[in-house]
C-alpha cells in the first residue's frame, strides 16, 4: 500500500480529472497528465531528492508548461521549497517535522530541517492543512498567519471504500499501515495478550509492509500470539474494502498522525475504529460516533476498547460530508483557483 501523502495526491488526481492540471512525481505510472520526475538524486535521497529537483528545475518547468501556479505537498514524506518562485505556490501540509520530532524523540536530528520547512510555509501563497491539529502546529510553531491556512480534510472515495452486505468475522480486528514504530504497531501487539485473556479466539490481521516487520513477527512469537496474529503483507484497495467490512473493528494505534486516512476508509466501509488520542485521529473520533479513543501507550486501555468493540459489534452511520470526495474537490478547487 502507499502512504498517506500518496493516497491524498491520488485522491486529488482522481477528483480533479477534467481540470487543467499537470501532476509531477517520481512514480512510474500510466496516469493521464502525469509527468515523471526523472532525476538521479531522487533514487538515493527520496523526497529530499525531489526537493532538489524542484529547487533547480522549477522555473524551467513553470515556463515550459505555462504553469500559473504550483501545488506542492510538504511535511515528512513530502518536499520542501525554499526558493521563491515566479507564480503563486500552494503548499499542502500533511503534518510538520516539528510535530514529528516532538512525538518521536529518536528523530531529534530532523530538527535541522525545521528552518527549511518554516521557510517553505512562509513563502507559500496559500497553505492547505489536512487537519485542525496541523493548522494549529503551523500557527504555534512557525507563526504562520491563520488567515493564510485553509483546512481541507483528506477524503475517501466511497466508490472504492463502501459498506458490503457480507458478514463480519467474529472477534476479528484489523490494522492497516506501515509496519513502523511511528504507526504504533508494537503498542497494538503488546496489548493483544490483554485482549486474548478475555477473548481467546481474537484475531488480529496486520496489513502492510515496513522496516519493523521481522521485529514485529518476533514480538508475536515472544508473546505466544502466533494463533492470534496474522501478517497479511501488502493489501490492495479491492482487498482492503473487504477486510474493512469483515473486521469487528479497525485499530489505528499511531504515535501521531497528520490525519489518519485509514480511519475514514474503515468508516466508509461501516466499521468502527479504535484509535489513539493524538493529532489527526482525535478530530475524527472524539465525538464517539465512529469509535473510541485511547491514550497512546496504555495497553490495558487499548485492550479494553478493542474488547468493547468486539463484544458489542455495530456499524457506523454515514460519514460526514467533509470526508467525502465531492466536498474535497470543491474545497480544493476554491484554493487552487482562488
Amino acid at each position: 500500500m502507499i502512504g498517506g501523502i500518496g493516497r491524498h495526491t491520488y485522491q486529488m488526481f482522481s477528483s480533479l480529472k477534467g481540470e487543467d492540471f499537470l501532476f509531477f512525481s517520481p512514480s512510474i505510472n500510466s496516469l493521464d497528465r502525469h509527468i515523471l520526475i526523472n532525476f538521479l538524486p531522487v533514487r538515493l535521497l527520496k523526497q529530499a531528492g525531489v526537493s532538489l529537483w524542484l529547487h533547480f528545475n522549477a522555473r524551467r518547468i513553470i515556463s515550459r508548461h505555462h504553469l500559473d501556479r504550483v501545488n506542492i505537498h510538504s511535511g515528512p514524506g513530502g518536499i520542501l521549497c525554499v526558493r521563491r518562485l515566479p507564480v503563486p505556490v500552494i503548499v499542502t501540509c500533511h503534518h510538520t517535522y516539528r510535530q514529528q520530532v516532538s512525538h518521536i524523540r529518536t528523530q531529534f536530528w530532523k530538527n535541522i530541517i525545521l528552518p527549511f520547512e518554516k521557510r517553505t510555509y512562509q513563502l507559500a501563497h496559500r497553505i492547505v492543512a489536512v487537519s485542525e491539529a496541523t493548522k494549529n502546529a503551523l500557527v504555534e510553531y512557525y507563526a504562520i498567519p491563520e488567515q493564510k491556512i485553509t483546512v481541507i480534510h483528506n477524503a475517501v472515495d466511497t466508490s472504492r471504500f463502501q459498506h458490503l452486505e457480507i458478514p463480519k468475522n467474529p472477534h476479528s480486528l484489523l490494522y492497516v499501515g506501515r509496519i513502523a514504530k511511528r504507526k504504533g504497531i508494537d503498542f497494538l501487539i503488546r496489548s493483544m495478550p490483554f485482549v486474548v485473556r478475555t477473548i481467546p479466539d481474537a484475531q488480529l490481521l496486520v496489513g502492510g509492509k515496513g522496516s519493523c516487520l521481522e521485529k514485529m513477527k518476533a514480538l508475536v512469537r515472544q508473546l505466544g500470539l502466533e494463533r492470534n496474529v496474522t501478517f497479511l503483507g501488502f493489501a490492495a484497495d479491492d482487498q482492503l474494502n473487504t477486510l474493512y467490512n469483515q473486521a469487528g473493528c479497525v485499530v489505528v494505534p499511531s504515535v501521531f498522525e497528520g490525519f489518519g486516512i485509514t480511519v475514514i476508509e474503515a468508516l466508509a466501509a461501516g466499521t468502527r475504529v479504535v484509535g489513539t488520542d493524538v493529532d489527526g485521529i482525535r478530530e475524527i473520533l472524539q465525538s464517539g460516533e465512529y469509535g473510541r479513543l485511547v491514550p497512546y501507550g496504555n495497553q490495558r486501555a487499548l485492550a479494553n476498547a478493542i474488547i468493547a468493540e468486539l463484544t458489542e459489534p455495530k456499524r457506523t452511520g454515514a460519514l460526514r460530508a467533509e470526508y467525502l470526495a465531492e466536498r474535497f474537490r470543491e474545497r480544493y478547487l476554491e484554493v487552487l483557483k482562488g
